[in-house]
C-alpha cells in the first residue's frame, strides 16, 4: 500500500512539474526535460525570492541585498551563447567563489540540500540528493536561456 500511494505521489508531482515547464527552451530528452521540470520547483522554492519568478533578478527580497541577484535567463548571452553548465553547477553548489556567497547573501546550495528531508522509499544517500536537485536546478536554467541576441 505505501508503495502505491508513493507511486500515485510520484506521479501527481511529476504532472504538477511538467505543467509548470515553459513550452520554449533549448531542453531536448524526457530525462532533461523532467529535470528541468523538478529544477523549476526547486527554483520556485529556494530561488525566486531574490532571483524573481522569472529569474530575472527582480525577486522579492533583491532590493535588501548588497549584491544584486543576476538574471539567470541571460546566462548564455553572456557567454558567447554557450550554456556552461559545469560552471553553473559549481556556482549554485558553492565550491566557487561568488561575492555573494563571501557576504553570506546566497546560500552555498550543495550544503543545504544535503539537510534537506529524505523520502523513505529511496535510498538516496544525502550527497546524492544534493546533486540530483543541483543538477535539475541546471537543466531548468539551462530551459530558460533567453535566444542570443543580434549586435
Amino acid at each position: 500500500m505505501k508503495t502505491l500511494k508513493a507511486t500515485v505521489w510520484i506521479v501527481a508531482v511529476t504532472a504538477a512539474t511538467l505543467a509548470l515547464l515553459p513550452t520554449a527552451g533549448a531542453v531536448t530528452s524526457e530525462e532533461e526535460t523532467l529535470m528541468a521540470a523538478k529544477g523549476r520547483v526547486t527554483f520556485r522554492i529556494y530561488c525566486s525570492n531574490c532571483h524573481g519568478d522569472e529569474a530575472r533578478g527582480d525577486g522579492s527580497l533583491a532590493e535588501l541585498l548588497t549584491v544584486e541577484p543576476a538574471d539567470l535567463t541571460g546566462i548564455a548571452q553572456r557567454n558567447d551563447g554557450r550554456y556552461p553548465a559545469d560552471r553553473v553547477r559549481s556556482l549554485i553548489d558553492g565550491r566557487e567563489q561568488v561575492r555573494a556567497h563571501g557576504l553570506k547573501e546566497m546560500p552555498i546550495w550543495g550544503d543545504a540540500f544535503q539537510k534537506t528531508l529524505q523520502p523513505t522509499w529511496t535510498e538516496e544517500t544525502d550527497e546524492q540528493r544534493a546533486e540530483r536537485k543541483i543538477d535539475e536546478l541546471v537543466e531548468f536554467l539551462r530551459s530558460i536561456q533567453e535566444p542570443r541576441t543580434a549586435r
